[in-house]
């Protein structure tokens, strides 16, 4: 495998940030990546032997992403952000717009990000260089962001 010099993140696909207002950090759209929808619902039989069902809160959305290449410093930026910005008031949430692919339209919900992974690729094996150690690059790096199913105003 040939390695890039400069791999490019192109950084429309989500923002996240502390408030709806202030979305700060931009994350590349991914090599690979299901959108899911999930629904709870509560069920019941009525005195007919019919199944009743009621949605309970609003239907929730999972991105699962994948990068096959990333720019190590954009997977770092990602992640510290992530370690800095959410534990204050001891919440793991962030706000996140994003596009929702099943109803065609760019919502902002709050969101925790599940299972972040990579793989080091080209790892600095020179130990006088000051980079020992480091990758030049990741590679299959993965993360989930799943919506918090928090019930506000829509946008």
């Amino acid at each position: 495998m040939e390695v890039p010099t400069k791999i490019p993140m192109n950084a429309r696909f989500m923002y996240w940030g502390t408030t709806k207002s202030n979305l700060t950090l931009s994350v590349p759209y991914p090599s690979s990546g299901a959108f899911e929808s999930a629904r709870t619902v509560t069920t019941q039989e009525s005195s007919n032997g019919e199944i009743v069902a009621q949605l309970v809160g609003r239907t929730r959305d999972k991105q699962n992403m994948k990068w096959n290449v990333m720019d190590c410093e954009k997977w770092w930026e990602i992640n510290n952000w992530l370690e800095n910005n959410i534990k204050s008031g001891g919440i793991f949430s962030f706000y996140c717009k994003y596009f929702n692919f099943n109803l065609g339209k760019w919502q902002i919900h709050q969101c925790y990000v599940g299972n972040p992974s990579c793989t080091p690729f080209a790892i600095n094996s020179n130990e006088a260089d000051e980079d020992f150690g480091m990758p030049r690059f990741l590679r299959d790096c993965t993360l989930n962001v799943i919506d918090c199913g928090i019930v506000e105003d829509e946008q």
